[in-house]
């Protein structure tokens, strides 16, 4: 007897344990797809956000009535969601509705330790985040979905611009995953944290719930992880008997089959009716967009278009839903178009501009096509925008043209100046060559001292035009492209000799002291004729610019690739402002020794230009009342040797 009490006991404990393991597996099951319902709510507001996030990206930003106007929509439509926050940079920028969210404007998250961290996540990986539940910088607590916003263009990588903050309503949220209701049957709580730095809270239900021998699942989420339990019914933990334990085993079974299936298909219906709201907000957002935007099935039939591509394709109000390429543009650009379909259907991004040569609305016009993937990574269809870039394009045109106006004019004021000025070169040299005759007073002398006076200041006069005359010459003659560049391997010694005699003079006629020392003593690829202009003038301007009894230096120094010759003097100098503005043509400096030398302004301007032409570098350092040191450089001549050109 006792043994068959023993038996019966242990088969009713094993009968018990087995009913307890069974009701803590459909309970299980019943709170995993709770589970699920909650992380499906929230990813639903994710798909909403990404929609939304994804045409103020193509927009290029957003207004704030266009903002509030696609916000109101959303928030009537979906109870869940408490509001909308734009955030551009780090700020809160646009928040719908604004009444009871008026004081998060200019609010920067950086200022927000419980806001910022999950900002930066959803920032550094470029991809949606949810956090929370977190506490409200306008009061209150919900989780809160965030949505990157990055800016994409032709010549830049992606650029992250901003984001959408959309709180979570908790209640909501809850019901529409079906947990609320649920409580109602079941004693369940969940526990979670509002940020990471807190301790997890029990946010709905009973906390006891936890404290007894409860049934959990954990809700991952990137701040942390949530649990939501839930307490067997005593009557489910003890039957009386096999059948009865049979009987309640199918019956929970049975019903959480059918809370399943229940939860499936409006889970199923809800996602059905957010795609149609979200496929409506796009809608609305492609169709008054200012650029023209389509999609075409991998066939290259186009699929939809939105109103201004209708415009500029001329398509009007004719159906044009599987229609190729070829039904709206002629045959040339046609197989343009039809190259760009293949890149793109083979995964490339495609940017091409173009000039419509065909009669469409634009005359000039930019194109971006894209492959649109589906979760595989395999392309379902091609998507472009194509913009109107014909203002920019004439403007650049007529640019180019005004351009070119100019440097005709410059190059017909060149070839005026040195034709006038070989004009006035042969009566010069009549009035010099009788000045001088004059001058000398090789048919006799001149009685009249004042008459001596006046032919002297004929010639003097005379010259200095002749000069002037021949430096522009040269100058023009430079601008204009028509010098002669004779390269050949000079030998320093030779230039410093030619120069010799002419800068001792000058030198001499001034009191000058002067030092012509060959440092160098190799050669450079130069112009000879031209080299020995450009040390004479650079030789003529420090004898003018200083005053008597100065130094004057003309020296050459071998710096490895380069022959560098020195002209340094100890003048009147100049700062860097002044050295710039003696570069000009034409321009002269207004102290007063300057005044009384005189001169046209174009000395510097022609060594520089001739040094340029002979492929050389100038340099010029100097300070006021230190003197002037002026350098240029030519190159060496190649190992083998240089042929006259």
């Amino acid at each position: 007897m006792a043994i068959a009490v023993v038996v019966l006991a242990g088969g009713e404990w094993l009968e018990r344990r087995r009913a307890d393991t069974a009701a803590r597996s459909t309970l299980r099951a019943e709170l995993t797809v709770l589970a699920n319902n909650l992380r499906t709510e929230i990813e639903k507001s994710v798909d909403l956000g990404r929609g939304l996030a994804a045409v103020i990206a193509a927009q290029k930003g957003i207004t704030s009535g266009s903002f509030d106007a696609a916000c109101a929509q959303l928030l009537r439509d979906e109870v869940k969601i408490r509001n909308v926050a734009l955030v551009v940079g780090s700020k809160i920028t646009f928040n719908c509705p604004l009444g009871p969210n008026r004081g998060t404007i200019g609010i920067n998250l950086r200022d927000h330790p419980d806001q910022w961290q999950s900002f930066e996540r959803m920032r550094r990986t470029g991809q949606p985040d949810v956090a929370g539940p977190a506490n409200l910088i306008q009061g209150g607590w919900s989780i809160i979905v965030r949505i990157p916003i990055i800016m994409r263009s032709a010549n830049h990588p992606p650029v992250f611009w901003g984001a959408l903050s959309m709180p979570l309503r908790m209640q909501g949220l809850f019901a529409q995953a079906g947990i609320t209701d649920a409580s109602q049957f079941i004693k369940l709580a969940i526990r979670g944290n509002r940020n990471a730095t807190l301790a997890p809270e029990v946010l709905l239900g009973d906390p006891s719930v936890f404290a007894g021998d409860a049934v959990a699942v954990e809700i991952p989420f990137p701040d942390g992880a949530w649990h939501v339990a839930a307490l067997i019914p005593p009557s489910k933990l003890g039957p009386e008997s096999t059948p009865h334990l049979l009987t309640l085993v199918a019956a929970i079974t049975c019903a959480a089959l059918f809370f399943v299936i229940a939860a499936y298909a409006d889970r199923r219906q809800r996602l059905e009716s957010e795609a149609n709201r979200s496929r409506d907000l796009l809608r609305a957002f492609m169709e008054n967009a200012p650029v023209a935007m389509y999609v075409k099935d991998v066939d290259g039939r186009y699929i939809d278009l939105n109103a201004e591509a209708r415009r500029a394709f001329r398509v009007g109000d004719q159906p044009y839903a599987g229609h190729r390429l070829e039904d709206f543009f002629d045959q040339s650009l046609s197989s343009d178009l039809l190259e760009d379909d293949l890149k793109a259907r083979a995964g490339e991004v495609v940017r091409t501009e173009r000039n419509s040569k065909q009669g469409q609305a634009y005359s000039w016009e930019r194109e971006i096509k894209f492959p649109v993937l589906d979760k595989q990574g395999q392309v379902i269809a091609i998507g472009g925008y194509v913009f109107d870039i014909s203002a920019g394009k004439e403007a650049e045109i007529r640019l180019v043209r005004a351009l070119r106006a100019a440097e005709d004019a410059n190059r017909a004021k060149s070839e005026f100046l040195a034709t006038m000025s070989h004009e006035l070169r042969t009566p010069l040299n009549a009035i010099i060559g009788f000045s001088d005759v004059i001058q000398r007073e090789v048919f006799g002398p001149i009685n009249n001292p004042t008459y001596k006076g006046y032919i002297d200041d004929i010639h003097q006069s005379g010259q200095q035009l002749l000069d002037l005359l021949g430096g522009i010459i040269d100058l023009s003659a430079v601008e204009s492209g028509r010098i002669e560049v004779k390269h050949e391997a000079v030998q320093s010694a030779d230039v410093l000799a030619d120069c010799r005699a002419l800068a001792e003079a000058m030198a001499k006629e001034r009191q000058h002291h002067l030092d012509i020392v060959d440092r160098a003593a190799g050669a450079c690829l130069a112009d000879r004729r031209l080299l020995r202009q450009v040390i004479l003038n650079l030789a003529s301007n420090a004898a003018k610019y200083t005053k008597k009894g100065g130094r004057i230096e003309i020296s050459t120094r071998d710096d490895g690739a380069t022959l560098t010759f020195c002209v340094i003097d100890s003048g009147v100098g100049m700062t860097a402002e002044e050295i710039e503005k003696a570069m000009q043509p034409f321009t002269r400096l207004g102290d007063t020794m300057r005044a009384e030398v005189g001169g046209s302004g174009i000395g510097l301007t022609l060594v520089k230009r001739l040094v340029e032409a002979m492929g050389g570098h100038l340099n010029i350092e100097s300070k006021p009342g230190q003197g002037t040191r002026v350098e240029v450089s030519m190159p060496k001549p190649p190992t083998g040797g240089v042929n006259a050109a």
